[in-house]
């Protein structure tokens, strides 16, 4: 079993940068995707995780590790409150571990990275210097796509590596740049893995640089030229005035500008007001008989008097409503005045008026009440 507390002391190291030191000397030999996982439970403080996730990876791998790394990380699941017996199942190997990657710092590994990470470079503290290199070798038992981009970050002792390797891989993600983020503090030795990285890497930021770094910035895509402005159309020629003289176009005054105003829609017409039906059985009620004889038009009395005229049975039949009332009879003019009508004659005129009077109101208060157009009502409901 491992004895934990034969580990060499680290006064001033915390847990999660124990652990981050510890990966920084896994790097190389834990898959990349592994090791990005676990830096970022590290920045959200799952120390616990981080650790069992390393301490699996290796095991599930078969990666050799040193036995002053297997006491490291039984130390770090002692102190996360883990199983430290996890680092028992560990394949110790104190051979000296020779890395065997190989780096490349040709097709611009910095390309696009100033950009990516101007903003965020910006509120990190004491950050040093930027570097970016290719990987052309696979790592862990797990390898992803080739070549692999390693950005190296230098801090001073004022930086924080798990939460600035954590920042600094988010923004290259944003950015869409696949990479791998190595952030190294002070204090800690550079494993073989990083220095082969550092030999081959070009700078992508240097603190306190004048100069602009070493990069080809992304190629523009060419603007396109401005639409061509349409030549203006040829003035037609003044038409000659009555003078005979021709006058060009371009000295004629200009038409004054008349600005537009929408119009407003016209206004809708309002529907008059409904009549409730107690209304005019109320005023019919309180009108007299020679009310309603006077609501009779001109031509109906003309009617009427012709037909009294003519015939005073046929002049009745109208009154009782026998014939079409809407029928137009053709009759002599009559007057009711004429010294020829008897006493008896004007007083069956008077009564024939009130009666088609009265019936004319009885069939209006109807077609009001019933709602329905009948034949003649369009008078009645204009």
């Amino acid at each position: 079993m491992v004895e934990v507390h034969d580990a060499p002391p680290m006064d001033g190291f915390s847990v999660p940068l124990r652990l981050h030191n510890l990966l920084l000397a896994l790097a190389g030999r834990i898959d990349d995707s592994a090791l990005t996982e676990a830096r970022e439970l590290i920045a959200h403080a799952h120390i616990d995780e981080a650790v069992e996730l390393t301490t699996g990876t290796l095991i599930a791998g078969k990666i050799t590790v040193s036995s002053a790394e297997q006491r490291e990380l039984a130390l770090v699941l002692e102190m996360s409150r883990s199983d430290a017996t996890l680092a028992n199942d560990l394949l110790v190997d104190e051979a000296e571990l020779v890395h065997s990657h190989r780096f490349s710092g040709e097709n611009q590994p910095e390309f696009g990275l100033a950009e990516a990470l101007d903003r965020t470079l910006q509120v990190l503290p004491d950050v040093r210097s930027v570097h970016a290199v290719w990987r052309i070798t696979p790592a862990g038992s797990v390898p992803g796509a080739l070549p692999q981009r390693v950005v190296l970050v230098e801090l001073g002792p004022e930086g924080n590596p798990p939460a600035v390797a954590f920042r600094v891989d988010s923004a290259l993600r944003r950015a869409g740049l696949r990479s791998v983020v190595e952030v190294s503090g002070p204090g800690v030795a550079r494993s073989t893995y990083h220095q082969s990285a550092g030999a081959a890497a070009s700078p992508v930021w240097v603190a306190g640089s004048t100069q602009a770094p070493s990069y080809r910035p992304e190629p523009v895509a060419p603007t396109p030229p401005p639409a061509p402005v349409p030549a203006p159309e040829p003035v037609a020629e003044a038409a000659p005035s009555r003078h005979g003289i021709r006058t060009p176009a371009a000295e004629s005054a200009p038409a004054p500008v008349v600005p537009i105003v929408q119009a407003s829609p016209p206004p809708q017409p309002t529907a008059p007001p409904a009549v409730p039906a107690e209304q005019p059985a109320r005023k019919s009620r309180s009108e007299t008989r020679a009310e309603r004889t006077s609501d009779l038009t001109s031509a109906e009395v003309a009617q009427l008097r012709r037909a009294l005229a003519e015939d005073p049975e046929k002049g009745r039949e109208i009154a009782a409503g026998k014939p079409s009332m809407h029928e137009v009879v053709e009759l002599p003019a009559l007057d009711l005045d004429d010294p020829s009508l008897s006493e008896r004659d004007r007083a069956l005129l008077r009564e024939l008026h009130a009666e088609l009077a009265e019936r004319e109101r009885a069939e209006a208060a109807k077609i009001r009440l019933n709602g329905a157009s009948r034949s003649g009502g369009d008078r009645w409901n204009a």
